[in-house]
């Protein structure tokens, strides 16, 4: 399996979320900056593309790589293997994105409480 190529889609989001749930330790629920991207893989001889997302948990400083759709000849393994690759492609790429993006997009979360029972 080789990456052909990758190209950003859009500049980087951040996605804040309260400390009330930064403090859960759930990565889901933990600010990040994300990036979408295309990429353009080869797998034996068939060239195909693909959609995904980078992202950068900042409180736990990992980076991860998120594939939506099911890619047609690639199976578990082979989609690890592909995560792995893909960040190692797209990972400087994306820091200096970050780094050189002069307008910040944002996105924040609310908390998400229940509505108390006596409450309208």
């Amino acid at each position: 399996m080789k990456i052909s190529s990758i190209t950003f889609k859009e500049p980087p989001v951040y996605h804040e979320f309260p400390p009330l749930y930064e403090g859960l330790g759930l990565p889901e629920l933990s600010s990040f900056i994300q990036q979408r991207f295309e990429f353009a893989y080869t797998l034996g001889k068939v060239e195909r593309t693909g959609l995904g997302s980078i992202r950068f948990y900042k409180r736990q400083g990992d980076f991860e790589v998120l594939i939506p759709d099911k890619l047609p000849g690639v199976g578990p393994i082979k989609l690890l293997n592909l995560k792995r690759l893909l960040l190692e492609e797209s990972k400087t790429a994306f820091i200096e994105n970050i780094e050189s993006e002069p307008e910040k997009r944002k996105v924040y979360y609310g908390e998400f409480r229940r509505p108390r029972k006596d409450a309208e």
